[in-house]
């Protein structure tokens, strides 16, 4: 069974959330138990198969901070911007994506997995960003059902 998930891919931190069995939205804590995952990526430099993602990133960045990737929301829909890393150019949407998989895999439940999301992006992102941030979505293997203005998605939190 698949459970519909929305997903705040921030600049600095991202979250998702789900309805509760009441029909209220909880945020879904990751795999360290939090509810807000680090919107950082970190290209291992001895491993490059290894891509860390969140926490990890962070704390990783430190070995390396040409090696990691923050903020990268500030580049949707750049065709321009590549992080290029041991010869790989990573646009926007690959690097992005890399975050929306790790809330897929730390957010999915056993019985219900998330595939199918909307995501929020400032109310400012015109079609370009928001194309790429369903692109984005894609590349992460989930069903991009919709995109959702934040101040949208605050509201109807509170509806």
């Amino acid at each position: 069974m698949s459970t519909i998930a929305g997903i705040d891919l921030g600049t600095t931190f991202s979250a998702l959330a789900i309805l509760n069995r009441i029909g209220k939205p909880e945020i879904v804590p990751n795999a360290e138990g939090e509810r807000i995952t680090p919107s950082a990526v970190y290209f291992d430099e001895e491993d490059n198969n290894v891509i860390r993602v969140g926490i990890e990133a962070i704390n990783s960045r430190q070995l390396n901070p040409d090696r990691c990737v923050r903020w990268i929301k500030r580049h949707m829909g750049d065709r321009e911007y590549k992080k290029v890393v041991d010869g790989k150019a990573w646009t926007p949407e690959e690097i992005s994506s890399l975050i929306l998989k790790k809330l897929k895999q730390d957010c999915s439940m056993e019985t219900e997995a998330i595939e199918d999301v909307a995501i929020s992006v400032p109310a400012h992102f015109d079609e370009v960003r928001r194309k790429a941030t369903m692109d984005a979505g894609t590349l992460a293997g989930l069903n991009v059902i919709g995109i959702v203005n934040e101040p949208v998605a605050a509201a109807l939190f509170y509806a």
